[in-house]
């Protein structure tokens, strides 16, 4: 199930706070731990991005299977030439279901799903919900108050990506002469796992 590789992802991004911890409270004051909490901040987001990966490859198989009802992003899905030749070929069971499998997750590696767009847009392969409107309603928003409630969630996910960004391709360093790092907290890393955390939840709870 897609939880199980969140959580195991996440399960292992709590020993980065838990390092964290412990070398605030015991190391010389010259060794700087906050570089676990990036590393801790980077990870949270990539079980994310997995997390939706395998929802979106899971349920793909699903509908593929007729297990699942299709939707209109799934009409327009495209999987290789070698796939559709191996399913017109041995028909329903395992060997389709594999070559099937392959094709989308082959294509599903060239894609990443962090941005709030694009998770939607993986959603949307498999489900036709309203994403993010769906979430916000999950969580209690109701009438009007439901798009400020998505874009609320929208917004910090994106700018939790767009940090996550800075700190695994450019050293998470400021501009300007010196370059320093950018300040980061154990607050800030806290803040990252409630977002994610309700992120995946409603995922969950509405897909």
């Amino acid at each position: 199930m897609p939880k199980a590789y969140f959580d195991d992802v996440w399960a292992r991004a709590d020993l980065f706070g838990a390092l964290h911890a412990y070398v605030s409270n015991n190391a010389a004051p010259a060794l700087d731990p906050s570089e676990l909490l990036r590393a801790e901040w980077a990870m949270r987001v990539s079980a994310l991005d997995l997390y939706v990966h395998e929802v979106v490859a899971q349920n793909l198989l699903a509908i593929f299977q007729g297990k699942r009802p299709t939707t209109l992003g799934f009409a327009k899905l495209q999987i290789s030439s070698d796939a559709l030749l191996t399913i017109r070929s041995n028909g329903t069971g395992l060997a389709s279901d594999n070559a099937f499998d392959l094709s989308v997750r082959t294509r599903l590696e060239r894609v990443t799903y962090q941005y709030p767009d694009d998770i939607a847009d993986g959603i949307r392969l498999v489900s036709n919900v309203e994403l993010w409107n769906d979430i916000a309603k999950h969580f209690g928003a109701t009438g009007a108050a439901v798009r400020p409630h998505a874009k609320t969630l929208k917004d910090d996910l994106r700018r939790i990506v767009e940090r996550r960004n800075k700190i695994v391709h450019a050293g998470d360093l400021q501009p300007g002469v010196p370059r320093t790092a950018w300040p980061i907290a154990r607050a800030d890393v806290d803040h990252v796992k409630i977002v994610i955390g309700r992120i995946v939840d409603g995922i969950q709870a509405v897909v």
